[in-house]
């Protein structure tokens, strides 16, 4: 349209729908109508006359008038919001263009869409050209499988390290969402150091190389992942010969190590701790039991060094075993935390007490080393 014919095309499109247009007929005008709204040529008057024709065209009884419109305007920004907002509403035929593609939309009215479940709708929210953090969170709470995995392929969607992490919680075990995670340009250390214990050998190249994770730290966190993962096999009141054969089994395959040995006893596990003392040091399950037991800490010494336990892992597990035994372990909120913080406190008050030349490097060594534990307890079978 120029400037010269644009008030007499309006002129005849208004005429057009006042004289009862057929359903085709009206298609077209929204066509027409729809790809005029943001000419330069529209002046104040003929644009106020073009924004009156899409609005009632928008709510044209007949699908296919409302589609043809939709199309048309779906990258206008001179759409009005009102219009935009009553499309993307719409039925799907007639949303998703809007949806997909309209930069009218605010974040607030993305995120409403999102609330209402249509799944379809919540696809073309993720893959729309720029999604915002606060548009993604929404999906990555509220979308299926689906829906998660395509705003996490979106290199447009902002996703913060929250959403990520909980993009994880619900979905971290299908390698639908581990290889496009992966493949973020950017992605934070802890959600890259959570990504590695989940995926295969070569998508962990793969994160190792584009996210800076060291191939040590890498390994250990793939190790840290298989100890919590096999201290899950187990519940509180896992009968103690169902435990024993695990722990024979992991000694079989050379997996009994000191560390699944702490990282059990920072969590309170005293039947696995006994079983494994057990089968390290050679001596039968009910004498390791007691010796675990035992009020006296020379007992527990002894049968730990026979266990081949270092002297710095042995304060450690000294210190977890005197916690649990002390402490009535419940299944509530916040139990274990606060089991591990009591843990880290004893190893802090009583670390020198009983051992010669320990020095101030030797508690800095034992603080970062239970740390380890206790922060990582939560990803166990304990709640």
């Amino acid at each position: 349209m120029t400037g010269d014919d644009v008030a007499p095309t309006l002129a005849q499109l208004m005429a057009t729908l006042s004289r009862s247009a057929t359903p085709e007929a009206r298609g077209e005008v929204a066509d027409a109508i729809g790809r005029s709204i943001d000419s330069p040529s529209l002046g104040a008057a003929e644009r106020d006359i073009a924004l009156d024709i899409v609005r009632k065209l928008a709510g044209d009884v007949e699908q296919q008038v409302r589609q043809n419109l939709a199309d048309a305007v779906r990258q206008s920004v001179g759409l009005p919001h009102d219009v935009a907002l009553k499309l993307a509403k719409d039925v799907a035929d007639v949303s998703l263009p809007i949806i997909s593609d309209s930069v009218v939309l605010t974040d607030g009215d993305l995120v409403s869409i999102v609330e209402e479940g249509d799944v379809d709708k919540q696809l073309a929210i993720a893959t729309r050209d720029e999604v915002s953090e606060v548009v993604a969170g929404a999906l990555v709470e509220r979308g299926t499988e689906d829906v998660v995995v395509a705003v996490v392929s979106n290199p447009g969607a902002a996703i913060d390290e929250p959403s990520l992490g909980k993009a994880l919680d619900r979905f971290g075990e299908s390698p639908r969402l581990q290889a496009p995670m992966v493949g973020r340009a950017v992605l934070p250390v802890g959600v890259a150091e959570r990504l590695v214990s989940l995926v295969s050998e070569k998508l962990r190249d793969e994160l190792v190389r584009r996210h800076e994770i060291s191939p040590d730290m890498a390994t250990d966190l793939v190790l840290e992942g298989r100890e919590r993962a096999t201290l899950g096999l187990l519940s509180d009141d896992s009968p103690p010969q169902r435990v024993e054969d695990l722990v024979r089994e992991m000694a079989r395959n050379g997996r009994l190590t000191d560390s699944i040995l702490l990282r059990a006893a920072c969590t309170g596990d005293l039947a696995f701790v006994a079983a494994a003392l057990a089968v390290r040091a050679e001596v039968p399950f009910r004498n390791a039991d007691l010796l675990v037991h035992d009020d006296g800490a020379s007992a527990l010494k002894s049968l730990a060094s026979k266990a081949g336990m270092s002297e710095h892992d042995r304060i450690i597990l000294r210190a977890a075993v005197d916690v649990a035994r002390s402490t009535e372990m419940v299944d509530a909120p916040g139990a274990r935390d606060r089991f591990a913080e009591t843990v880290l406190e004893r190893v802090l008050t009583t670390f020198d007490a009983d051992e010669e030349g320990f020095s101030e490097e030797d508690a800095e060594y034992l603080i970062k080393k239970l740390s380890k534990y206790t922060e990582k307890h939560r990803d166990s079978s304990h709640p």
